[in-house]
């Protein structure tokens, strides 16, 4: 078995921009650092999928296709700066991704949608110097890659005001580790390839209703269920010889894994539920909490086989809401703004030297019209994750959230020729 501590003399370069989604160093465990593959307007309420209405599509709730009335194309985007501190080192990184794309469409029976999204993404860079050597030895790891969804969901109207839905998705990707070792002074050294693809299919089933309370007032509630999956990953590995350089420095062996059964395994992806319930007024106003809750022992990565690492059950919490002052408001922009807040806490779904690795943040952003029914949509997220602590890493981020909802009309016959 192999240990990696997070405790580095050296760790992460500063990155200015690239085409990473993650430069986390926690990423380096399992299938990568998971995404909120929630809709902008979703995530600046912190994550909150109670609420939807004829306009807005929420993408963790098939479901709520059964109140669309407009045809949604959705395209979102994050750009996310982090600072990274262990102990007396400092680091930042700075990436930008897509971060979802769909196209959402109602008949008259039902309402689907299609799309794209990233579940997953990996890319660190990190080292650590063994000054007790001679020559002195640096143990270099990095990786990138990680897991995508193309999706396809449906939701219709079983009872008045109670919808049902399911959602398929076939998940695909590649995860990419290399382990390199140099010495000083020597002009050559050696790497190690871990290269994984997978793919797999996964479900979720879930449910909405809606019911007026009091006056206009309203209660959203949601539920959404995904059994376990899993991921098949066909593997390979080798060892090169490498210069200083990075070029090939004469020699590579592949290594045989099936004979250790590791050239095809699973990676198990752990059940959910999540639930969520709120309240407010359409078109004006909302509310409400969530909370999903994910079982344990998912994730691991038998080709890397660390013993210092545990997925555990865990929930996610989040809260937050909107205001919208006047939507159809003709004599001021900002009366047709929609102000969102919100704020997020995962408890600690990866456990590292015996830590649990915590995340909380806090998001606000707004959505702005644009036409009639269609908003672009700007949010800010600040957080932090994990601790310097313990020889771990401490995370600051500051996610920029921009998304495009474009809402129009199909299949409605003309009035007039």
């Amino acid at each position: 078995m192999k240990k990696i501590s997070l405790l580095l003399t050296v760790f992460l370069i500063q990155i200015s921009f690239a085409q990473k989604s993650s430069y986390s160093p926690y990423s380096y465990f399992g299938v990568g650092e998971t995404n909120f593959s929630a809709t902008v307007e979703n995530r600046m309420m912190g994550g909150n999928t109670s609420y939807y209405d004829s306009v807005s599509v929420n993408l963790n709730v098939p479901a709520s296709l059964s109140k669309l009335r407009f045809v949604n194309y959705s395209v979102g985007l994050n750009l996310k700066n982090n600072r990274y501190t262990a102990q007396d080192n400092n680091a930042k990184s700075t990436t930008a991704s897509l971060n979802y794309l769909s196209v959402s469409i109602p008949t008259k029976i039902l309402g689907f949608n299609f799309g794209i999204k990233p579940n997953t993404s990996v890319g660190y860079l990190l080292e650590s110097v063994d000054e007790s050597t001679d020559p002195i030895s640096t143990n270099r790891y990095d990786g990138d890659g990680g897991i995508n969804s193309a999706f396809v969901g449906l939701g219709f109207e079983l009872f008045k005001n109670f919808g049902i839905g399911i959602s398929t998705s076939y998940s695909f990707g590649n995860l990419n580790h290399y382990h390199s070792k140099l010495l000083t002074d020597v002009e050559l050294y050696t790497r190690v390839s871990s290269e994984s693809s997978l793919s797999g299919l996964s479900y979720n089933f879930s449910a909405v209703f809606q019911q007026k309370f009091r006056n206009n007032t309203l209660i959203y509630s949601s539920f959404v269920y995904q059994p376990e999956s899993s991921l098949t990953s066909k593997n390979s590995q080798s060892i090169a010889t490498l210069k200083s350089d990075g070029s090939f420095g004469g020699d590579t062996e592949n290594i045989d894994l099936s004979l250790t059964e590791m050239d095809e395994t699973k990676f198990i992806i752990p059940s959910f539920s999540n639930f969520g319930i709120g309240f407010g007024e359409d078109k004006k106003w909302f509310f409400g909490v969530n909370i999903k809750s994910v079982s344990g022992n998912g994730y691991k990565n038998e080709l890397m086989a660390l013993d210092n690492i545990n997925f555990n059950e865990h929930n996610i919490y989040s809260a937050g809401g909107f205001f919208l002052p006047q939507f159809d408001s003709f004599t001021s922009f900002f009366d047709r703004v929609t102000y969102r807040a919100g704020f997020k806490f995962i408890d600690g779904a990866l456990e590292v030297n015996g830590q649990d690795i915590k995340d909380f943040g806090i998001n606000f952003g707004l959505g702005l019209p644009v036409g009639r029914i269609s908003k672009a949509n700007i949010g800010l997220e600040f957080g932090q994750r994990g601790t310097d602590d313990f020889g771990l890493i401490k995370e600051n981020y500051l996610n920029l959230m921009i998304g495009v909802s474009l809402n129009d009309l199909w299949f409605i016959r003309s009035m007039y020729n």
